[in-house]
């Protein structure tokens, strides 16, 4: 038996879906606001929620993430009566399970829910089994998503591309994916694209036989033969000249080759896992990448959370560093104080884990014989950015804007008469709904049309910027409903 939350204002539409969920052998909570829902989160741990978009005390998108976090780690289910592309490509990004239009068939609700339960019990049954981290460490939801996937994924053969940014990993989960595979006694054999010179890459990987050219004294196995049934790690594959690329497209057809000057072809049964910090897509119609290699590639993807995306596992990771600096430097380990701890949940972290590492050993350094770390051992430049930070974040909190708006609010009332003079209620709103429009049309000519860089420059999240978009009839580009 599962247990759904059904979070709806509609109290017809609640009963019929609680009649229907428990009809299937279910538990179903039901609330009619997010405050009710939110208060229901302790009372058991939940396999699904349905989730209404517009409900009386907020948007349902904006709170995917926090139902995702409740008691069983559940799956969302949009559940709306007002569906649009924006709104639904919002909550997939955002992680829900699947998106759904009312009115709802009895035989659609319980396929869907048949489906999510079933992956759960799937998701369940391959997280019991003792996955090897190697050395990757938090349980934030996002990062652990990314280990039940290689505990999914590892026991096969096809291709994994590590997608993320510089620092977040890669190379740890790659070398766990080789960890937990059948290959884990075999070689794992690193290839790093951005150092492979491009005159001799192909003798590297393919190898060579004695006397090819000038300086092969012997015969040499490549790259691609050292990894004979183990993994081969393709670092960087973002960088590997379109010549090489071409080369490598036949291997991983066939995994066949021929080394330099040699007659005969060879075999090397490896498991390829790729990574990239770069958007290969771009880089397809940039002509700079081949698209047949990337499909290739492309197999299974996973994308790794950057740090600030998880800024709760530094809990876990900074005491960890800390020791490990210390055990290097032959010190006593060194306690964390809460002040540090702070700082370093307000920092962004633009070089990811990377630079978590490096931060916590200079600060090791900078602490010297003190037993315990406090801000001031932090690198400078570290401090003033929490700093300059938090000072921003005062204002915003203060009421204070350091720029005076951009734009002139409409004049609301010039159409009114002194005779026809409305309610202040009506006027008001009228009020509220000219400035939104005049400056939603001022935000679509400032960003140039770009989502991020509206939401950057609003405040709004996406989800309230689509909402008001669609509540004025606008659109981003040039503001006019495009």
């Amino acid at each position: 038996m599962a247990t759904i939350l059904l979070i709806d204002d509609d109290s017809d539409f609640r009963d019929s879906v609680q009649i229907l969920v428990c009809s299937l052998g279910h538990e179903c909570l039901a609330a009619a606001d997010l405050k009710e829902a939110k208060g229901l989160l302790q009372e058991a741990a939940l396999d699904v929620v349905l989730l209404d978009v517009y409900l009386p005390d907020g948007n349902g998108l904006e709170e995917i993430a926090t139902f995702q976090r409740a008691s069983g780690a559940p799956q969302v289910i949009i559940v709306t009566g007002q569906g649009d592309p924006d709104g639904a490509e919002m909550a997939i990004e955002s992680g829900a399970w699947d998106y759904l239009e009312k009115p709802l068939t009895v035989t659609t609700l319980s396929r869907v829910l048949d489906r999510a339960l079933r992956y759960r019990s799937y998701q369940a049954a391959t997280t019991r089994q003792k996955i090897l981290r190697d050395g990757i460490i938090g349980s934030s939801r996002k990062l652990s998503a990314c280990i039940n996937t290689v505990g999914r994924v590892a026991g096969g053969k096809n291709n994994i591309l590590l997608a993320g940014e510089t620092g977040t990993g890669k190379e740890l989960f790659a070398r766990a994916i080789h960890r937990n595979s059948p290959r884990a006694d075999r070689s794992f054999i690193v290839v790093d694209c951005t150092s492979l010179p491009e005159n001799l890459a192909e003798s590297l990987l393919l190898g060579h036989v004695k006397g090819t050219f000038t300086g092969a004294y012997e015969a040499r196995s490549g790259l691609i033969k050292q990894a004979d049934r183990g993994t081969l790690f393709l670092d960087e594959i973002g960088e590997l000249p379109l010549s090489v690329q071409k080369i490598f497209l036949r291997v991983l057809q066939e995994r066949r080759f021929r080394p330099l000057g040699s007659q005969y072809e060879q075999r090397s049964d490896f498991r390829l896992v790729a990574a990239t910090n770069r958007d290969i897509g771009q880089m397809i119609e940039a002509g700079a990448f081949r698209q047949d290699l990337y499909y290739r590639l492309c197999t299974v993807k996973i994308d790794l959370p950057a740090l600030r995306e998880r800024i709760e596992d530094i809990r876990l990771m900074a005491p960890h560093f800390v020791s490990q600096a210390c055990a290097e430097s032959h010190l006593e380990t060194k306690e964390i104080s809460d002040e540090l701890l702070d700082c370093l949940l307000r920092y962004h972290w633009p070089g990811n884990v990377r630079e978590l590492i490096n931060v916590v050993y200079a600060s090791v350094d900078n602490a010297l014989e003190e037993p315990r770390l406090y801000p001031e051992h932090l690198p400078l430049e570290v401090r003033s950015q929490v700093v300059k930070r938090a000072m921003k974040a005062d204002k915003r909190a203060d009421g204070a804007d350091p720029k005076p708006p951009s734009f002139a609010p409409p004049a609301a009332l010039q159409g009114y008469s002194s005779k026809q003079l409305p309610s202040f209620k009506e006027a008001r709103r009228d009020a509220v709904s000219h400035t939104e429009a005049a400056y939603l049309r001022k935000l679509a000519e400032a960003s140039g049309g770009d989502v991020k860089r509206a939401c950057s420059l609003s405040g709004l999240s996406r989800a309230r910027l689509y909402e008001l978009l669609k509540k004025h009839g606008l659109g981003l580009k040039g503001g006019n409903g495009e």
